[in-house]
């Protein structure tokens, strides 16, 4: 996966109705929104959800990550919540972002996911989240605030993630190699190409849940919550 990082001279590539993946400052579960326009230099998103665990969260200045999936490509960026309206509908203006990291995928897409997960190098262990996955690898975000210390990755580093998917009560071991790399003394976004003698049993399971993502997630579609 080809990462890159813009500045804020390059458009952001969003059409109406594009599914959103929010992470919010101090929420640790996964949110979703959707994409309604841009006004000036904001970007208009609808409500996180489920909205009423986070409202108190939504206030002017909380800090969010965006991510998305357009043709291909997986589309990153940090912003602040800048306003938010009730009437006609409820909507959330962010500040149009700064930087822009764009990773484009080599050989296949990757699913969107929340998935909890113990990551280990060597003797030393983080709690984390794979936020997205393929049949070949996945990306893991490393939170500071979620552990005593950040574990010091590095390219080339051997990783093994002990992770449960929804619906399997076995825990797996995967084990993975760092190939991409983004850290900043708050988190860690790690990419890992997984091993190629990962077993059968674990394979299976990674195909089944892409497919089950797959399946059902939702047609790109504008839902607004009409009061």
């Amino acid at each position: 996966m080809d990462e890159k990082i813009f500045d804020q001279g390059i458009r952001l590539a969003l059409e109406l109705g594009i599914r959103l993946k929010i992470e919010l400052e101090g929420v640790d579960i996964p949110l979703e929104s959707t994409f309604c326009g841009f006004v000036d230099n904001y970007i208009i998103i609808t409500l996180p959800s489920p909205y009423h665990q986070i409202q108190h969260k939504l206030f002017s200045g909380a800090e969010l990550v965006v991510r998305y999936f357009y043709h291909g490509t997986i589309y990153a960026f940090q912003t602040k919540l800048f306003s938010q309206i009730d009437q006609p509908v409820r909507l959330l203006f962010i500040y149009y972002p700064k930087l822009i990291q764009k990773s484009e995928l080599r050989s296949e897409k990757r699913s969107f996911c929340y998935i909890p997960a113990v990551i280990i190098v060597g003797d030393n262990e983080n709690n984390g989240t794979i936020v997205d996955i393929a049949k070949s690898g996945c990306h893991c975000l490393v939170r500071g605030k979620n552990n005593k210390r950040l574990i010091h990755f590095k390219i080339g580093d051997q990783v093994k993630l002990n992770c449960k998917f929804p619906g399997v009560k076995q825990t797996q071991e995967i084990i993975g190699v760092v190939k991409n790399l983004r850290t900043s003394k708050y988190d860690a976004n790690v990419g890992l190409q997984f091993h190629e003698n990962i077993p059968d049993v674990t394979v299976k399971i990674i195909s089944w849940y892409i497919s089950t993502i797959e399946k059902f997630i939702p047609a790109q579609e504008v839902k607004l919550d009409i009061l």
